[in-house]
């Protein structure tokens, strides 16, 4: 696609340049800023049809899927991306004229307002490129850096409340005054005259939004799959045919198992998935059988190395193109080129594939690993860590959130662990070295299950606790949702990951710093100097 290669030429090793997605092209990001252009003018006449009782959020999956499809936009073919930008902007046509038919024939006085961008069924994907990018510099040259910045926030957290809302959706559970914040925030990057102060609040009021839907989403997980319990999880494999699962969504590895309950293969998880074997109800199929490989986000070797066909779960999984040979399958609405689209929940072509594979043909022993927790043990862990911070045993207590699976990143946190102090203690979703003042609690990634930890944790521990330092490895647009309710409610330290310029644009740095608190990583020697 349009992605461009970077490399710095100061690093033996750049994550950034074998992922080949390092940064966004122009191309990319003007083809973005249409996407906006419609999704924006459509939140406008939504949320005015809304308001005249025309409809009832008559253009929700539309709105949504559109947001969605910003968060992953390097996926998808040129003829994938026209037919989403298409979609949106006949919706967006309708809904004006739908908008404008009821205001006459009511004769309400309507405002004025008028599409930015013309769509026309002649236009290719370069000419709506190349008219994306004049609207791109002629927006930029009206308003201040500080404003760029802070309506890029704001579609951040608009990203991370979609993402969520999607996810909500998974259990068949849905947040009305959710997607309105989405709706209004959408709408406010129609103005660009609005002052700074009312788009952090509005910045604000979508990240606490967010929050709560963290907190539903724990919830629907433990009402869907149980309780989650401390497990042992094999990493080995058996001989025989076998299918994998990746990516993050519980409910699709969840029916890929019921519907494959009497077949003769092993379904193994991959990636963030390794957290279903910590959820009751997945204990009962005796045919998953274990957890495979040791990536995520850059997962080549294990897709490449699995002797079967492999399901994908989540929106974004980089450098896979070589790897089609009719082995990867995906159940989104739209899937990446090149690999097989399943629908309407029905499994059986992968299913006949899995049987049709070669397998493992013996096998092979590799050391389990451990996920979930036992609630009892923790409360008892957290109330002994609180008891140390209150006689002084413990002065600063570093929390590590979740992991983006970097080499560079691992190489920080092991220094970092080598230069703290024996007065400091570490509560870890993520990287961790098996030190004596360390908690290790692993639940891969999953955000409303490490939400709930948290919670146990600031019932004992405060989160405006002077003794707090809180460590962001991922640069997505949960993590900035996070942060942002983090420094809201009091954290004092809160430390972000340098992050490539495709997943957060490095002129935000600077905003989140001055209005957030939010200190970048540069070394563990410097950071902890900040902090003791």
């Amino acid at each position: 696609m349009f992605f461009n290669r970077y490399k710095d030429e100061g690093n033996d090793y750049n994550e950034c340049v074998s992922r080949g997605n390092c940064s966004i092209s122009p191309e990319v990001r003007a083809f973005q800023e249409v996407m906006i252009i419609f999704l924006r003018q459509l939140a406008y006449f939504e949320l005015k049809q809304c308001e005249l009782n025309i409809s009832y959020y008559e253009n929700k999956e539309t709105i949504l899927d559109g947001i969605l499809s910003l968060v992953a936009t390097n996926k998808y073919t040129n003829e994938q991306l026209l037919e989403i930008i298409s979609k949106i902007y006949s919706k967006l046509l309708y809904a004006k004229k739908e908008y404008a038919n009821f205001c006459e024939e009511k004769k309400i006085k309507t405002d004025e307002f008028k599409l930015t961008f013309k769509l026309t069924p002649q236009m290719t994907i370069n000419e709506i490129i190349k008219t994306g990018e004049k609207i791109l510099l002629a927006k930029y040259k009206k308003i201040s850096q500080q404003h760029k910045n802070l309506y890029e926030i704001l579609l951040l957290t608009i990203k991370s409340v979609a993402l969520n809302l999607e996810k909500l959706n998974i259990y068949n559970k849905f947040d009305d005054k959710a997607y309105k914040e989405i709706l209004v925030g959408l709408n406010l990057l129609n103005y660009t005259r609005t002052s700074a102060e009312k788009i952090k609040e509005n910045i604000d009021i979508l990240a606490k939004t967010d929050l709560g839907l963290i907190n539903q989403l724990a919830l629907s997980q433990e009402e869907r799959f149980g309780e989650i319990q401390k497990k042992e999880v094999s990493k080995s494999t058996i001989p025989g045919k076998a299918l994998l699962v990746s990516g993050e969504n519980l409910q699709i590895l969840y029916e890929v198992l019921v519907q494959s309950d009497d077949l003769d293969f092993s379904v193994y998880t991959h990636s963030d998935l390794l957290i279903a074997h910590a959820y009751e109800k997945f204990a009962q199929f005796k045919h998953l059988k274990g957890h495979y490989g040791s990536c995520s986000n850059n997962c080549v070797l294990d897709f490449a190395t699995f002797p079967g066909p492999i399901l994908l779960t989540k929106s974004d999984y980089p450098n896979i193109d070589y790897l089609y040979r009719g082995k990867l399958y995906s159940s989104e609405k739209i899937a990446p080129q090149g690999i097989l689209q399943l629908s309407d929940n029905d499994y059986n072509e992968m299913f006949k594939s899995a049987l049709g594979s070669k397998g493992f043909s013996k096998g092979r022993q590799v050391e389990s690993i451990d996920v979930g927790y036992n609630y009892n043990d923790l409360i008892d862990r957290i109330k002994s860590i609180n008891d140390k911070i209150n006689s002084g045993k413990i002065k600063h207590l570093f929390i590590i959130g979740m992991s983006d699976y970097s080499y560079s990143n691992d190489e920080y946190y092991k220094k970092m662990y080598d230069l703290i102090d024996d007065n400091s203690f570490i509560i870890t979703f993520s990287y961790h070295y098996n030190v004596s003042n360390e908690l290790y609690i692993n639940l891969s990634n999953n955000l409303p299950a490490i939400y709930k930890v948290l919670l146990v944790i600031f019932n004992q521990i405060p989160i405006d606790s002077e003794y707090i330092a809180f460590f962001f490895s991922k640069c997505d647009a949960n993590s900035i949702s996070n942060i942002i309710n983090l420094s809201n409610l009091g954290a004092k330290k809160i430390f972000l990951s340098q992050c490539p310029p495709n997943t957060l644009n490095p002129n935000l740095l600077s905003t989140l710093k001055n209005i957030y608190n939010v200190n970048t990583i540069s070394t563990p020697k410097d950071d902890l100097k900040l902090i003791y």
